[in-house]
């Protein structure tokens, strides 16, 4: 019992809180760079949770893609891994997106870097019903910002997910030196 015990604290403590740090909250404040080259611009999905999601919704939940997870759409295309999670390449990255039904899909975060000429990257959320049409359901395009950034794209209402009728797909597009290092999708159950 008493090893049990201890080793519970132990980890308590190598964990600590177990909460991410981010370079600023994105709450009613101006995005800051703390020393990292890292700005984080605001968006509902930093809100405490329950105050972006909609009536009736018990709680927001949040799905991180890495960029590294990200694979090529075609096999003639390059992918150059850059380190810390972060992919380039010469075309389209993909990746599947799994929810649980009935999810409400608020929105996604693109998380992207700019390690040389800024170049704008490109996030869409599409479904595919499987009878070969695709439907981009979410779409955006980030700054060219220089160094690491994330902005926040939502739909004009929430999507509900229906694994039943279609599949999700998230897809990156990279040119230069811009290079795509996760997607954070925000949802509600």
């Amino acid at each position: 019992m008493i090893k049990t015990i201890s080793g519970i604290a132990i980890a308590a403590m190598l964990i600590g809180s177990g909460l991410p740090v981010f370079a600023a909250d994105g709450i009613g404040a101006v995005p800051v760079s703390e020393g990292i080259n890292y700005t984080h611009m605001p968006g509902p999905d930093m809100a405490d949770d329950g105050i972006a999601a909609p009536a009736g919704v018990i709680s927001n939940h949040y799905l991180f893609l890495v960029g590294s997870a990200f694979t090529p759409r075609s096999s003639s295309q390059t992918v150059t891994y850059a380190g810390g999670g972060c992919s380039n390449s010469s075309a389209a990255l993909t990746t599947s997106l799994e929810l649980p039904q009935g999810a409400s899909i608020l929105g996604v975060r693109l998380f992207f870097n700019n390690n040389g000429t800024p170049n704008a990257v490109g996030m869409f959320l599409s479904t595919y019903p499987g009878n070969g049409d695709v439907t981009d359901e979410l779409t955006g395009t980030s700054s060219a910002s220089a160094g690491y950034t994330s902005v926040y794209f939502s739909p004009a209402a929430p999507l509900i997910v229906d694994n039943l009728s279609q599949a999700y797909v998230l897809t990156a597009t990279t040119l230069g030196s811009s290079r795509v290092c996760g997607m954070r999708v925000f949802y509600a159950l």
